[in-house]
């Protein structure tokens, strides 16, 4: 067990009661004052979905580690040194209920200062007691549950929660004209966390959730592969508006509702499925909008992510933020003076620009900045603000995408929340 170990076993109740806030363990200054063991390779592993239901969003991430890593290297390393990926572990198997627990124990086994991971909330739930204890810290792309701001000094995320992507929608979705929506939402913290905020937005311009309401029991589980009767009850109320709040499950929705005579451009999906359907009859989607959380890839960094993994030309979500938690743990070590849980967590915040700092978007203009003693702000790929107190962008764009004839999801603008 790492030295991180004690004040960790205290992180494991903060689910429960009060979080132990990152920003109090910040320095300044570029000093260690955490009282770490002083490794100098930084050591990462990621905790990604190599199968199951969020497998199809395992691209981006995938890449990005890739992309930060060699650039980081390339830069010089961290402390002089290559950072050294030593541990790739599955999230989720609907086949084996044990291949969290599984993954979790191999994560401890290969002893990395720091996890990219989970991208499920529930999955990261699930890995955190035992993590948390190990000392080891998680930081996650795409985590969006509101539960988890501030839920413990190891974990922090480099995307939004779902009360701003749940706002965009609702707005999105009124700004069309709609007043009457139907949601499908699938049963677990995400579904129903992004759903009720949806719901809220809605309701306070007057418009109706008139199917998949909070408390109606009409949620539907993970995983779920039919969906005739759902599609049917909540075309039987009429909507303007269909809103779907899942992950791949959006693959079989999706034909149920055109074959019972939906039209899909009044469709509305989030960053769980707002993905690519090559699958699908051409233009079947034409129309239909989506929402993720970040800031929509540019060029030259989509060609740098495919470049770095020809994978990420399935699906670009989650990249940016999977990239910026790299290059700020690697940001926090350098400045810390050295590559253990403790030394970056107690400079994560100051690298952010928490307390200012001269900006820079590069790890070699960072990695300088940082050798002349100065302080500084990275401003990462997903546009997010500095990390505020609860362990999350202080601010956050939601990307606005609109299906074309390929069935793909094309960028129209973001906004900031």
């Amino acid at each position: 067990m790492k030295n991180f170990s004690k004040r960790a076993t205290t992180g494991i109740a903060l689910a429960a009661g009060a979080a132990l806030l990152l920003s109090g363990c910040t320095t300044s200054g570029g000093s260690d004052a955490s009282g770490g063991s002083g490794e100098q390779v930084l050591r990462i592993g990621t905790l990604l979905p190599q199968t199951g239901s969020l497998e199809h969003l395992i691209y981006g991430p995938q890449a990005a580690v890739k992309l930060a890593v060699s650039e980081i290297n390339d830069a010089g390393g961290v402390l002089g040194n290559d950072v050294e990926v030593v541990v790739e572990a599955n999230e989720h198997d609907p086949t084996d209920p044990t291949i969290m627990s599984k993954s979790v124990d191999e994560i401890i086994k290969a002893d990395p200062a720091f996890v990219l991971g989970a991208m499920g909330t529930g999955n990261t739930n699930a890995a955190m007691p035992k993590l948390t204890e190990a000392g080891i810290l998680m930081g996650s792309p795409s985590n969006t549950g509101i539960a988890l701001a501030g839920v413990n000094e190891l974990y922090f995320r480099t995307i939004a929660s779902d009360i701003i992507q749940g706002r965009a929608l609702g707005n999105l979705v009124l700004q069309d004209g709609n007043t009457s929506v139907a949601v499908l939402a699938q049963n677990n913290d995400y579904g129903k966390g992004l759903r009720d905020n949806l719901q809220a937005t809605l309701e306070e311009a007057g418009a109706e959730v008139v199917y998949g309401a909070e408390g109606s029991g009409e949620e539907f589980p993970e995983a779920q592969t039919t969906f005739s009767s759902e599609v049917t009850a909540a075309l039987a109320k009429n909507p303007d508006a269909v809103a779907m709040v899942s992950y791949v499950e959006a693959k079989q929705a999706i034909p149920e509702l055109a074959a019972q005579g939906f039209d899909l451009s009044k469709l509305y999906l989030v960053d769980g499925n707002t993905v690519p359907y090559p699958e699908f009859d051409a233009g079947l989607l034409e129309g239909a909008q989506g929402t993720t959380p970040g800031r929509t890839v540019d060029p030259s960094f989509e060609e740098a992510l495919v470049a770095a993994s020809s994978d990420a030309s399935k699906s670009l979500n989650f990249a940016p933020e999977a990239y910026d938690a790299v290059m700020l743990v690697a940001l926090a070590a350098q400045r810390g003076g050295a590559a253990d849980t403790e030394t970056i967590v107690a400079n994560l915040h100051a690298v952010s620009g928490t307390d200012g700092g001269e900006k820079c978007d590069a790890y070699a203009d960072c990695l300088a900045l940082l050798e002349d003693g100065k302080d500084i702000h990275y401003e990462g790929k997903a546009g997010g603000g500095p990390l505020n107190d609860d362990n999350e962008p202080s601010t956050a764009l939601i990307g606005l995408y609109r299906f074309d004839a390929e069935n793909t999801p094309q960028a129209v603008g973001e906004i900031e929340g």
